[in-house]
């Protein structure tokens, strides 16, 4: 069996290094470190030798050949939409900054010193009064500092590029905006023309947004009468209710269970809802499908499909159950965790609705782990984690909900539900006629109606005053976003919710966690992307110093090898972490495990696996983690970085490039300097 870790002993001995090597820098390097007051002066001496290098070197070609690539690739990409626009080009922009800053300073950082080396210019540096650190900073510095003059030509054309792209933007938006006006005043168009375009008209694409977001719940029905409010998981339907258990902790010889309770509602599918065959229909019994899957290993699942009792019940075991929970052998004393598990339940009957327990102290859970381990859970029982979510079909990364039904006009629309809490302390701006303003960014799938359009109904309320909610239709276009406004008396202590269904039969409206957004002032967008920049100019950083570490003993087209690998490894920390749980070939499962343990060529691949995979993990742990670095999360979305990012970002390389720059230190020969 394999060993869930606890303590992790392995990112202890790889802080120990760390620690060890500062400790030695410290100590051997007090003088030189007392030597910066006047030394920086020389570090820039050097700084500016190595910033000469790098022109001749031709690092001005980067520029242009970064905005050719960039050009050719947008002009082969076609947006379908404004907002896909900002997101596709930005992406393109500044991930070429990225790739070809990393792969260019890189290559320089590898090759200075030992070019410097092979033609001998370093013995003239040693013949000066300048020391180890010194020369070190100095590279760092020069290299560093051309690769920030590079960045900022970038920054520029970047911001340029994506004004041209706005202003054709907000051309198109005005034109938009002008035919319908002119085809609604002329009485050809029925329907008026779209706010959501007039605003992108006056205001373009480029805003850097503050707003906040609430927390999307999709349910068939949702019962707001009671608190919290009651969802219900629709029948028939692509919606899937999501239970989560951290772990589940069972014994061998006595085999745990899942009891599932619901509380069933059914409602008539057709348009004569008393004829016998439908009274048939409403009393077959209900049917859901189960699904259990290891969030640590999704290749590890099982289900099966139950009906329900009459009282709504319903229990199940995994054939393999052993898989799924925590086994601890008392004749081994191995305990065997697979982590986390979620269990997945679908119901295939049209007509029926499973209202489930949040797992709160007003609602029971709707799901409980029976016959566990009573030494580890005194109950015997578990509860999964409070509020189960539901999701709705999924496609393309988004959610989708389902409008009503021409051929079962008894089921209503799926509702996507969208939740903000403590809005008084958000400071939201409110305009002059006493609203506030909503954006909505939502998208459709015309499998009917493709004539007719995207209509969705709104209702907006407070769970203080379910009774006396706000109800409008608003019509959307995947173009332009929707604004909508509401009052401000919707801004009080009690959670705000916003409900959006499909008004037609056949539209499905496409949707994500950021799909309405509850705005406040902008930021430029200048300001936006000067803060991406940064964060690809601290990765920048990073890398140039593990560069020129790794050429102060090696030879360049080493040193550059090694510095990919720390790059390489650097991005794999998450995935090594996950490999390193499973363990030797725990990837197959306890129950295959507990078969083989017996035989000897399997025990010993076992233990080889977990070794190196062990190994891998300690030397991940000593390179810096390159997947913190994430320029492109809020920019695409024209969402305003928060300063902290940039900040923790700063703090984190200067915390990585000290334990690496007192490694170089430590490495370069001091008798290159004597």
């Amino acid at each position: 069996m394999n060993h869930h870790p606890g303590f992790d002993y392995i990112a202890l001995c790889a802080y120990a290094v760390i620690g060890i090597l500062v400790v030695a820098f410290v100590l051997l390097a007090f003088r030189d470190v007392g030597r910066l007051r006047t030394g920086i002066f020389r570090s820039w001496a050097i700084g500016r030798t190595t910033i000469a290098e790098a022109w001749n070197a031709r690092i001005w070609a980067i520029v242009p050949i970064w905005f050719l690539i960039c050009l050719i690739i947008s002009l082969l990409v076609r947006p379908y939409s404004a907002a896909s626009q900002v997101e596709i080009y930005l992406t393109i922009l500044l991930r070429a900054q990225l790739v070809m800053l990393l792969v260019y300073l890189g290559i320089l950082a590898c090759v200075s010193l030992p070019r410097e080396r092979e033609r001998r210019t370093l013995i003239t540096t040693g013949s000066k009064p300048i020391s180890r650190l010194e020369l070190l900073l100095g590279k760092v510095i020069g290299i560093c500092a051309a690769g920030l003059a590079m960045l900022v030509l970038m920054t520029a054309i970047t911001w340029a590029f994506m004004a041209v792209i706005n202003v054709h933007i907000e051309h198109d938006a005005a034109v938009l905006y002008a035919h319908e006006k002119h085809s609604y005043n002329s009485l050809v168009r029925r329907i008026p023309p779209e706010p959501g375009i007039r605003y992108t008209a006056r205001h373009g694409v480029l805003q850097a947004q503050n707003y906040y977001t609430g927390t999307l719940r999709i349910a068939g029905l949702i019962n707001y009468q009671t608190n919290p409010p009651e969802r219900a998981l629709k029948g028939g339907s692509s919606e899937t209710l999501y239970f989560e258990f951290p772990s589940l902790p069972a014994q061998f010889i006595s085999p745990p269970v899942f009891l599932l309770r619901f509380v069933v509602l059914r409602m008539n599918t057709g348009a004569k809802p008393n004829t016998p065959a439908q009274q048939a229909a409403m009393l077959q019994p209900v049917k859901i499908h189960v699904t259990a899957v290891l969030r640590d290993n999704p290749m590890m699942t099982a289900q099966q499909s139950l009906t329900l009792n009459p009282d709504g019940t319903a229990e199940w075991r995994p054939k393999q159950w052993t898989n799924f929970f925590s086994l601890y052998d008392p004749a081994t004393g191995q305990l065997y965790d697979p982590g986390p598990v979620l269990l997945k339940v679908t119901c295939p009957t049209l007509g029926a609705y499973l209202f489930f327990g949040a797992g709160t102290q007003a609602q029971p859970a709707a799901c409980l782990a029976l016959n566990l381990d009573r030494s580890r859970v005194p109950a015997g029982m578990i509860t999964p984690m409070p509020d189960p979510v539901i999701t709705g079909f999924k496609s393309n990364n988004k959610q989708e909900i389902v409008g009503p039904s021409y051929s079962h006009p008894g089921i209503p629309a799926e509702v996507a539900s969208f939740e903000f809490a403590h809005l008084p302390d958000k400071r939201i701006p409110i305009g002059k006629h006493g609203n506030f303003t909503v954006h909505l960014f939502l998208s459709v799938d015309k499998q009917e109606n493709e004539a007719l359009p995207a209509i969705a109904d709104i209702t907006a309320f407070t769970l203080a005053d379910p009774t006396h909610p706000i109800r409008m239709q608003l019509r959307f276009a995947e173009k332009h976003l929707t604004v909508m406004k509401l009052p401000k008396s919707l801004l009080n202590e009690s959670p705000l919710v916003i409900n959006i269904q499909s008004n037609y039969p056949g539209h499905w409206i496409k949707l994500t966690q950021n799909s309405v957004q509850i705005v406040r002032p902008a930021s430029p967008f200048i300001v936006n992307l000067a803060k991406s920049e940064f964060i690809i100019f601290c990765e920048v950083v990073l890398l140039v110093v593990i560069g020129v570490t790794a050429s102060t003993r090696l030879g360049w087209p080493v040193a550059m090898l090694t510095t990919m690998v720390c790059y390489v490894l650097g991005n794999l920390f998450h995935f090594v972490y996950k490999l390193m749980i499973l363990g030797g070939f725990g990837l197959y499962g306890p129950y295959i495990d507990s078969k083989m343990k017996g035989l000897w060529y399997y025990q010993i691949g076992s233990f080889i696996t977990a070794v190196m995979v062990k190994m891998l993990y300690a030397l991940v742990r000593l390179m810096p983690d390159f997947t913190r670095f994430d320029p492109l999360h809020d920019i695409i979305i024209s969402r305003n970085l928060p300063w902290i990012v940039p900040a923790a970002d700063a703090g984190w390389t200067l915390a990585c490039a000290l334990p690496i720059l007192a490694l170089g230190y430590l490495l370069l020969r001091k008798q290159e300097l004597a």
